[in-house]
């Protein structure tokens, strides 16, 4: 990807970052004060418009890339993928066995614990490559 194209996807992916965060300070106290549930949910749910939007350029990102880039994004998102599923799985287990007590409140973690395993996996299986990825 040229550098010129690298810094527009990461001024667009934080762009779209700060408006996941914006909405969600702002609407995530109207939503335990309002009684109207069609309402509630379109609040519950705007702030996910944005993060498809960091999904679908993460995508082109890597829809653009030469083949041994593709590799490294697989390989790292297979990764963090199963990281984030054994985590998840064990905290399940102990919720449903009274170890732990998480409310539903605990998977909107997932998404941003993803990213950062997807991040940090791509930056490692990069430098196998020879430094590959990890811009």
């Amino acid at each position: 990807m040229p550098r010129s194209a690298y810094s527009t996807y990461r001024r667009n992916v934080a762009l779209l970052t700060a408006v996941y965060i914006a909405l969600l300070l702002a609407l995530w106290p109207l939503i335990k004060s309002t009684s109207v549930l069609a309402l509630k949910a379109v609040f519950a749910l705007l702030p996910v418009v944005p993060m498809i939007g960091v999904l679908w350029l993460i995508a082109r990102r890597v829809m653009d890339s030469d083949e041994l880039q593709q590799r490294v994004h697989l390989i790292a998102l297979s990764a963090a993928t199963g990281i984030i599923s054994a985590i998840t799985l064990a905290a399940g287990f102990l919720c449903a066995t009274h170890v732990i007590d998480l409310d539903g409140d605990a998977l909107i973690w997932v998404m941003p614990g993803l990213a950062l395993a997807y991040g940090a996996t791509r930056w490692i299986i990069g430098r196998r490559y020879g430094g590959l990825g990890c811009s």
